[in-house]
C-alpha cells in the first residue's frame, strides 16, 4: 500500500511538472502573439497619427483668390505698410479682358450660335419690273454663317431673271447663285443656293429678291425661298445703322 501511494504521488508530481511546462510554453507563444498584434496596432496608430499630422489647407486658404498662374494669393503689405486685398487685384485672363473691352467699345464680333430658318412661299405673288421683295433683316446683328436656297422661275438655259440680293441695306448686291440640277426643271422652276457669310468690310444683314426682267414675274406653285441662319454677331459701330 505504501509503494502504491508513493507511486501515485510521483505520477501526480510528474503530471504537474509537465502541465506547468506546457502552460509556460503556451503562455510564451500567447505573449509573442500579443506582442505581434501590439506591433501591428502600433503601426496602425502611427499611420493614423501621421494622417492626423499631415498638413492640411485651412478652409479660409482654399477660398483665397488665385492669380492667372493658379497660385493662391493672400493679403499683402505694400511698401508703405498698408495692407492690400489681392481679391480685387487678381489679373483677369487677356481674352476675358479683351472681350469686355470690346463690349464697352461696341466692337465685339464674338459669334453667337443660333438657328433660324425661314421659308417664304412665293406662289401667286408677282414681282414688278425693277422692284424687289425684302425677305429677311437681322439688324442689329450680322449673319456670320447662313445659307439660302431658292426655287425660282427659269429658262431653258437654267438661268433666272430673279436676283437674290444680300448685304446691308441700302448696299445690296446680287449673290452668285449655284444651280442645283437634280432638283430643277429647266424652262419651269430651277433650284439655286448660296452660302452667306459676313466679313470685316461687308456685313450681311438683309436678304431680298429683285426682278431683273423687263416684264412682271409671276411666281408659279412651289416657288420658294428658304433662309437659314446659323451664327450671328453684333454689328460694329462703323456698320451699325
Amino acid at each position: 500500500m505504501t509503494n502504491k501511494s508513493t507511486s501515485t504521488k510521483v505520477s501526480l508530481f510528474v503530471v504537474f511538472v509537465l502541465g506547468s511546462a506546457i502552460f509556460s510554453v503556451n503562455g510564451n507563444v500567447f505573449a509573442q502573439q500579443n506582442v505581434t498584434l501590439s506591433e501591428a496596432l502600433n503601426v496602425t496608430d502611427t499611420a493614423e497619427q501621421n494622417f492626423n499630422e499631415t498638413d492640411s489647407v485651412p478652409v479660409e486658404e482654399e477660398l483665397l483668390p488665385t492669380t492667372t498662374d493658379g497660385s493662391a494669393t493672400d493679403n499683402t503689405t505694400t511698401t508703405d505698410g498698408s495692407a492690400t486685398d489681392n481679391a480685387s487685384n487678381a489679373t483677369p485672363r487677356p481674352e476675358v479682358e479683351e472681350y469686355f473691352n470690346s463690349l464697352e467699345n461696341g466692337t465685339s464680333h464674338a459669334n453667337t450660335v443660333t438657328r433660324d430658318s425661314q421659308t417664304i412661299l412665293l406662289e401667286g405673288e408677282s414681282l414688278p419690273e425693277g422692284s424687289f421683295i425684302h425677305l429677311y433683316d437681322s439688324t442689329p446683328y450680322q449673319i456670320m454663317n447662313g445659307h439660302i436656297a431658292a426655287k425660282l422661275p427659269c429658262n431653258d438655259a437654267n438661268s433666272t431673271d430673279v436676283n437674290v440680293l444680300i448685304g446691308q441695306a441700302p448696299n445690296l448686291q446680287p449673290a452668285e447663285l449655284e444651280f442645283v440640277g437634280p432638283l430643277s426643271t429647266p424652262g419651269e422652276l430651277c433650284l439655286y443656293h448660296v452660302d452667306v457669310a459676313s466679313d470685316e468690310t461687308t456685313p450681311i444683314t438683309d436678304i431680298a429678291i429683285q426682278s431683273n426682267s423687263t416684264e412682271d414675274i409671276d411666281f408659279p406653285a412651289t416657288s420658294t425661298v428658304v433662309i437659314g441662319v446659323n451664327e450671328i454677331a453684333p454689328l460694329g459701330e462703323d456698320h451699325h445703322e
